[in-house]
């Protein structure tokens, strides 16, 4: 689901992206215009924000790391979280099962 909090007192429903697999999105992190989503078994997408104006928002997917390449279901196993507001534009994924991966986008 998308929201503009801009305005944290008055935020805004904007629809709803739906991911290329069935596994679970969480820990998403903006910057500039991507998303940096943890995607449970599917790993880590990288999402470029394209027009959140209209219903649905579109998104185009620019890169993917798979951390648990056994499958992409409503499962609880794989990316857990990342990180990509490293400087030096490395990016870090958690995996439950897999430990860190260190990345570069």
């Amino acid at each position: 689901h998308v929201f503009d909090a801009s305005n944290l007192e008055n935020a805004q429903y904007k629809g709803y992206h739906s991911g290329r697999t069935a596994a679970i999105d969480h820990n998403l992190y903006v910057k500039d215009c991507l998303v940096y989503q943890a995607n449970y078994q599917a790993g880590l997408n990288v999402l470029r924000i394209d027009d959140l104006s209209t219903n649905p928002p579109t998104f185009t997917e620019m890169a993917y790391f798979d951390v648990w390449p056994d499958g992409n279901n409503r499962l609880f196993n794989g990316a857990w979280s990342n990180y990509p507001y490293f400087s030096s534009g490395t990016i870090v994924v958690s995996s439950i099962e897999g430990g860190l991966f260190v990345l570069e986008y």
